[in-house]
């Protein structure tokens, strides 16, 4: 961005007169969807610019208030406590087995429970628990692993079963190097004086485990249509033979075949079948379906213990948005502190439906939540992976007419140039592409060179056989979108065409990634200076704005929120534009970041919303600004100003740009100095708190 404009903007911006603070109220919800009054809601924020006295050397910042989490670069700690069995659970030795036992891990002052577990205990008397445990250690010197056995007993009242020793994460760190992976062993449960063994032995694998501040990622991201025929017993062809990859992803669609014994249920048979094929050195993350679309995740044992913050959601787009045969479903994740997401989908089908699919697209980005409330999904992720049989076709145009059978001469003909190995020149009818160069779909979203045929839609049960009722063409894909600043790389794009149960060929696609594990970092650092990072903003306009009134206009202001940040600030509305220019001194807020460690703040990201003012709508738009191009102007001194210009995206479609100018200071913590203007503050609920975490406990493999 030139200088000169944003020069520009910031002169427009400064206060004509001085605005009077106001006190402290701001108890809104972060939900956005609901209509919320904001008109009032930004006054002055006073501030001068400049140091002011602030100290920008990192020596000088060490050795003050908070300074020594600045410069803090201590590796993330991880600990994951998997129960396998437990067997004898009884409160006395010739007592019966406890029913209904919970399982109680805390790691460093964080209290996890099990989840219910279904299976009853054996002829050997071996209950199957098969349920891990992540814990992120942040005091690595007092942190403890205990795990504690309860029963329900009468009126709901909770029964000690024992106890396991203490376990030192440090002991264990220090004992066998920065990792180890302590091997699965039984141990014995001790009274609650500890005096006494009791009856009861667990059989736990514990893993803990420093990371590398970067490390590398591979991923293997699979799609296919099953047709639901049941799938041949090689999958190789198509899934990884060996350990290659830390992650893998599956997702399937019409997979809905009659499941094979001991299985009642086509989603446990197919994820048994991926477990077989992956064998023991793969761990499951979670599975999720919806109707016939099914999506697993796997995880290599030595990297379990990166895996943290699972979660999954689903949305329909069949008819009346209810019937799942058509819609999406995803599993996002942090690996570390990496965040990433799989989307697997099924759009409309058929010729003549490409708007058809590109709505099934906009509602699937827009619908679909994760992490936190209020923000889009494809905006909070390092990494968004795409994929599934997204159904478009080739588009030959000058084809008025589009039957649903085509024309057996047309059709042999397409036929007749695939075999001859000219199929790459269709790939320019491909109606994706087409889409995705108009901006009507996957906006942002990569994908490798097309170098395999049409998958779709073949003759079962032959190699190369396309079906006379449809045009050939690539409906299976796999797409991906990276956060700018983030590392990634396709290594391969492919189709596996002899698998041939279904009419649709599997696809593959593999990555190498780079994932970050960054200082920990503790926002509530007790401090009576309290000094923080914070962003200060040196200019701020919006261009090319959604319009949400009746008369062609918005009401914009812009919502900052993030884990990173102490809560939600908002800045002044500006009314009926869609162009507007926010003045620096009276309608911008000062932000104050909850993170600490200056590395780990130059691999944030400040997550925008811009909100109009007097709709119901969720946003105008989402946008990320990273936050290492400030980090980076800090370090070169205090009047340096990070320029920044960031594409907003609403449902996954252009919705205009953000830019300005910004500046990283460290502070005394505005929101607690006298006369803050509070109404900058957008609610009083932290963001921290609604960056859901929801399954923190996950099923291990059998």
């Amino acid at each position: 961005m030139e200088g000169s404009s944003l020069s520009n903007i910031a002169e427009a911006s400064q206060p004509s007169s001085p605005v009077s603070p106001v006190s402290l109220s701001h108890n809104k919800s972060l939900g956005a969807a609901k209509k919320v009054d904001r008109r009032n809601r930004v006054h002055r924020l006073s501030h001068s610019g400049g140091s002011n006295g602030r100290t920008f050397d990192l020596d000088d910042i060490a050795s003050g208030s908070n300074g020594s989490h600045v410069t803090s670069t201590e590796r993330a700690c991880r600990v994951a406590v998997t129960i396998l069995e437990a067997k004898d659970l009884k409160r006395n030795e010739n007592g019966p087995d406890a029913r209904d036992p919970i399982f109680k891990v805390k790691v460093d002052q964080v209290l996890r429970k099990s989840t219910d577990i279904k299976t009853s205990v054996n002829q050997a008397g071996v209950l199957k628990v098969n349920q891990s445990f992540i814990f992120d250690v942040r005091d690595l010197k007092n942190a403890h692993i205990s795990v504690h056995v309860v029963a329900r007993g009468v009126l709901g009242i909770e029964e000690a079963l024992g106890h396991i020793t203490s376990l030192s994460v440090l002991d264990l760190l220090e004992e066998h190097g920065d990792q180890k992976d302590v091997e699965a062993k039984w141990y014995d449960l001790l009274s609650k004086s500890g005096s006494r063994i009791m009856p009861g032995k667990l059989f736990m694998q514990i893993i803990v485990g420093k990371a590398e501040p970067e490390q590398p990622l591979s991923a293997f991201v699979g799609t296919w249509n099953v047709g639901n025929a049941r799938p041949p017993p090689d999958l190789s062809p198509w899934l990884p033979v060996d350990d290659t990859y830390e992650i893998i992803a599956i997702g399937t669609q019409e997979c809905d075949y009659q499941a094979r014994p001991p299985f009642t249920d086509c989603a446990k048979d197919w994820t048994h079948t991926l477990k077989t094929h992956f064998g023991q050195r793969y761990k499951l993350v979670h599975a999720t379906s919806r109707g016939q679309m099914r999506l697993v995740i796997f995880v290599r044992d030595d990297a379990e213990k990166a895996i943290s913050e699972v979660e999954s959601d689903s949305e329909a787009t069949g008819v009346g948005n209810v019937l799942a045969n058509k819609g999406g479903i995803c599993i996002a994740f942090k690996f570390w502190d990496t965040g990433l997401c799989f989307v697997n989908c099924h759009f409309a089908a058929h010729d003549g439906q490409c708007e058809a699919r590109n709505s099934d697209y906009r509602q699937i980005a827009g619908q679909m939540h994760l992490g936190i409330e209020g923000m889009d999904m494809l905006n909070q992720f390092h990494h968004v992976f795409w994929l599934g049989d997204l159904n478009y076709r080739l588009d030959f145009g000058a084809l008025d007419e589009k039957p649903l059978i085509p024309d057996r001469a047309f059709w042999a003909t397409i036929v007749k140039q695939i075999h001859a190995n000219r199929w790459k020149d269709l790939v320019k009818y491909d109606e994706l592409r087409k889409e995705k160069a108009d901006l009507h779909v996957l906006t942002g979203f990569k994908e490798g060179e097309i170098t395999f045929p049409p998958t779709f839609k073949m003759q079962r049960d032959f190699l190369d056989h396309y079906n006379q009722k449809r045009i050939p063409a690539w409906c299976d894909r796999v797409l991906w979108k990276t956060l700018q600043g983030c590392q990634s790389s396709l290594i391969s794009y492919f189709s596996a065409p002899s698998i041939q149960t279904s009419d649709h060929k599997p696809v593959g696609a593999t990555f190498k990634l780079i994932s970050y594990a960054l200082p920990s970092s503790n926002s509530e650092v007790p401090d009576e200076d309290d000094k923080r990072w914070h962003i200060r903003f040196t200019a701020l306009r919006a261009k090319k704005l959604r319009a949400s009134d009746i008369n062609g206009f918005s009401d914009p202001l812009v919502s900052f929120v993030g884990p990173n940040l102490l809560q939600e600030f908002c800045s002044k509305v500006k009314h009926q534009t869609l162009n507007p220019v926010w003045n620096t001194y009276q309608e911008l807020p000062t932000l104050v970041l909850s993170s600490f460690p200056l590395q780990r703040v130059d691999k944030e990201y400040l997550l925008v919303r811009v909100l109009d003012n007097d709709s119901d709508e969720d946003a105008l738009g989402y946008g990320v600004i990273p936050l290492g191009h400030a980090v980076a102007s800090f370090r070169k001194g205090s009047t340096e100003v990070a320029h920044f210009k960031v594409k907003l995206s609403y449902h996954g479609l252009p919705a205009g740009t953000l830019e300005g100018g910004m500046k990283l200071t460290w502070e005394r913590n505005v929101i607690k100095r006298r006369g803050y203007a509070t109404e900058f503050v957008g609610r009083t609920t932290g963001i921290r708190d609604s960056f859901k975490k929801k399954m923190f406990i996950r099923s291990s493999p059998k």
